[in-house]
């Protein structure tokens, strides 16, 4: 009886660990990351299950750096600075009382109250 509790733990301790076996087995980088991985976190199913995936997973290889000769010559194009559309503004007159502008046909300033006589000359008109 004894013999078979033993073999079940070592059978149990060999399935437990086959992520880090797999990742052992294929040289992967994180190989040390994925037995701790399992270690703490594979005695939940959804943990042995992580470390199984990132143990058959591939590594991602850096692509090379292309060295100064390998660039391809492109033209240089100077950026072109935005277009500004100008916006017609409505001719305005500046209120004497409170200095604000406000549109030339207003009768009353929309900031301090002024009322308008029609003597004041609106700026921007000839």
């Amino acid at each position: 009886m004894d013999g078979t509790v033993a073999i079940v733990l070592i059978f149990g301790l060999f399935i437990y660990f086959i992520p880090y076996i797999v990742s052992s087995a294929r040289g992967k980088q994180n190989s040390l990351a994925i037995g701790l991985l399992n270690i703490f976190l594979g005695w939940t199913l959804v943990g042995w299950v992580v470390a199984l995936v990132w143990a058959v997973s591939k590594d991602n290889i850096p692509q090379p750096v292309p060295v100064t000769g390998d660039f391809i010559d492109l033209p240089q194009f100077a950026p072109t600075p935005p277009i500004l559309h100008a916006v017609p503004t409505p001719a305005q007159k500046k209120c004497p009382d409170c200095a604000e502008m406000v549109l030339a046909d207003a009768r009353k300033c929309r900031f301090c109250g002024y009322e308008f006589g029609p003597a004041i000359p609106a700026v921007g008109q000839s």
